[in-house]
């Protein structure tokens, strides 16, 4: 629970508006890191022009009513890509980016992923780990030894088992310990916990507590650990060898340079109101990951054909996890887990106007891509539609 001084403080603040000083910002120095970014990645992982079968046609059809059906009625606004066999069968993008402006989405439109970008943090740590640079088991003090906490595994950290303390989820909750007008970025959650030290949920590995603040560790660890920030080291080191163009790490200093950035909105009085400005934006590796349709197509192409990492590695990510009394969570690292089907992983994003989600089914090769930038409450049942049709011989209805 917060205390009732932090919150008399912010109210305080607030009211007067005072920046902090640079210099009760936590700082660390990185050392020069031994981590190219000049990797040479494969250019035939992907096709995004094929042959579809008559059956295809039909289920392409069919999704394309269904989408445009949930546009019409003002349901729906953003990008589908729906694959079958590692094939794009459907793909289309339909209303604004910005809508001020009346400007369409294209192919190339950049939609906030919101949690769907936590799966990239994930490789981050992921790829760390293959090259020996530190280890799942790891306490995280190791990396973060200004925290107070102890007995964290970055493990814990990467399937919400860690029992930090969650500030970052509800708004209000971070009011009480963020008592500045600037957008905060992630060193200031490392020092929030140094400094007002708010005690963990539980301890680490007895719960499962989605949680992002996480996320927001993870990404200061992979900082730390290959000497780059987390911008860098995430678009040179998968998106630019996966050949993801639209895709970008948001840098609250350099908007400009998302050129094809899908604006995001909440309902105002039967329309669209921008549903952008929030304090914890400048925060990254939890959200922060702007993507298109098509960037995410190449991503899963690029999961399914280990371009990234090995298989034994890539499935860590992929397997659920468990408690320390043994039970199975339906989470593995940066993946959601479907409870009664084992060959399926997918995730959900929300982030103020953003809704999104990745469906990857592993064993028949299939993948769901939706983005949307409307507050659209409709994308887990626009999923679950196109399931029905990429299934609707076998009867198919996995548990979100």
């Amino acid at each position: 629970m917060c205390k009732v001084v932090h919150c008399l403080i912010v109210v305080l603040v607030l009211a007067g508006c005072v920046s902090k000083e640079s210099s009760e910002q936590l700082a660390y120095s990185n050392k020069k890191s031994d981590i190219s970014n000049i990797i040479a990645g494969p250019d035939d992982f992907y096709s995004l022009n094929v042959t579809l079968s008559q059956s295809q046609e039909t289920k392409s059809a069919k999704i394309g009513d269904l989408v445009t059906k949930l546009v019409r009625s003002k349901q729906f606004n953003g990008s589908v890509l729906v694959s079958e066999n590692g094939n794009i069968i459907y793909h289309n993008s339909l209303g604004f980016s910005d809508w001020k402006k009346k400007a369409p989405l294209s192919d190339s439109s950049s939609f906030h992923l919101a949690s769907v970008s936590k799966q990239f943090t994930a490789m981050g740590i992921l790829m760390l780990c293959e090259q020996k640079k530190l280890s799942l088991d790891d306490d995280i003090r190791q990396y973060l030894p200004e925290l107070p906490y102890t007995d964290i595994k970055i493990r814990n950290l990467l399937n919400h088992t860690s029992g930090v303390p969650n500030i970052l989820n509800y708004l209000p909750n971070f009011y009480c310990y963020w008592d500045s007008c600037e957008i905060a970025r992630n060193n200031d959650l490392v020092y929030i916990y140094k400094n007002f030290q708010p005690p963990v949920q539980f301890k680490p590995g007895n719960r499962f507590s989605y949680n992002n603040s996480n996320y927001v560790l993870l990404a200061e660890i992979i900082e730390r650990v290959s000497g780059q920030s987390y911008e860098s080291f995430i678009e040179n080191r998968i998106f630019k060898v996966l050949g993801m163009h639209n895709s970008h790490v948001y840098n609250i200093h350099d908007e400009g340079k998302i050129k094809n950035r899908v604006r995001i909105y909440g309902p105002y009085r039967g329309g669209h109101s921008a549903d952008e400005n929030d304090l914890r934006n400048g925060m990254v590796g939890e959200k922060g990951i702007y993507a298109s349709a098509v960037d995410l197509f190449k991503w899963d192409r690029a999961l399914a054909k280990n371009i990234l990492v090995a298989d034994t590695t890539l499935q860590k990510a992929f397997d659920y996890s468990f408690l320390n009394n043994g039970k199975r969570i339906n989470y593995g690292l940066g993946w959601r887990k479907v409870k009664n089907e084992p060959d399926i992983v997918y995730h959900f994003g929300h982030w103020r106007g953003a809704n999104t989600c990745i469906i990857r089914f592993i064993k028949d090769n299939n993948c769901i891509i939706i983005l949307n930038n409307t507050s659209s409450r409709r994308v887990k049942y626009l999923a679950q539609q196109i399931i029905s049709i990429l299934y609707e011989d076998k009867g198919f209805a996995p548990e979100f």
